[in-house]
């Protein structure tokens, strides 16, 4: 399982295009009035203007190379103020060999750029937008994480390492061997590296073999087929 595209709304439309297309040079791939979308590697990322008084935020994750890390984080730094946690301004997650640092957007989305170590791919040009290889991380906000969960079984997509669902902290649904998950997350937990608490907005998510999730008020598979 990987993630092919995301759709996600935004509020301060504008100052998002900007932030992503001029500020921090992602790779734009087409570009409407109410909406816009840019290729993170081997994903694209469209975001849609969303509705007046609405400010839905998300969190997700892209993914640095193995051996850019540091790089990626003066390159980040030197564009936007990092998020801290503890007075620290990165992570290092044990379970998974991997670091990470964390910043706002102006739509208020928790953006994660996460480098994990011992991945084999690397990168041997100056580090940029352009050098970040896909979204590895998109977090879906719900009601019912046993629930939501058992929509997924039906599609052979199951929890990371076979571990047993919690009713608190992340579940990661999706292969290790992928390094691509979706993350289940309990309405109102609070975010990593954040003080906002977990709510659901509308998201779509297709995968690369096929599977279109969507939320609009509750977790749907729409299909499960390419056309």
């Amino acid at each position: 399982m990987n993630i092919e595209h995301v759709t996600m709304y935004a509020s301060n439309f504008e100052a998002t295009k900007q932030f992503y297309i001029a500020k921090l040079e992602f790779p734009l791939h087409s570009e409407e009035s109410d909406r816009f979308t840019i290729l993170v590697g081997g994903t694209a990322v469209t975001f849609t203007k969303a509705p007046l008084n609405k400010k839905p935020f998300y969190h997700f994750a892209f993914d640095i190379p193995s051996n850019q890390f540091e790089e990626a984080k003066a390159w980040t730094k030197g564009k936007v103020t990092l998020s801290k946690e503890q007075g620290e301004d990165e992570v290092y997650f044990e379970g998974i060999d991997a670091k990470s640092i964390y910043f706002e957007d102006p739509a208020g989305n928790i953006v994660e750029f996460i480098c994990r170590l011992s991945d084999a791919k690397q990168n041997t040009t100056p580090f940029n937008a352009s050098s970040l290889q896909k979204v590895s991380e998109m977090s879906i906000v719900v009601k019912d994480k046993l629930k939501s969960a058992s929509v997924f079984h039906e599609v052979s997509i199951f929890e990371r390492d076979h571990k047993e669902i919690s009713a608190e902290g992340l579940t990661f649904m999706g292969a290790r061997e992928d390094a691509s998950y979706l993350l289940f997350v309990n309405e109102g937990r609070t975010w990593f590296f954040s003080n906002k608490k977990a709510e659901v907005f509308p998201l779509e998510v297709l995968l690369t073999d096929g599977v279109l999730l969507k939320i609009d008020g509750k977790l749907e598979l729409v299909s499960s087929n390419r056309d």
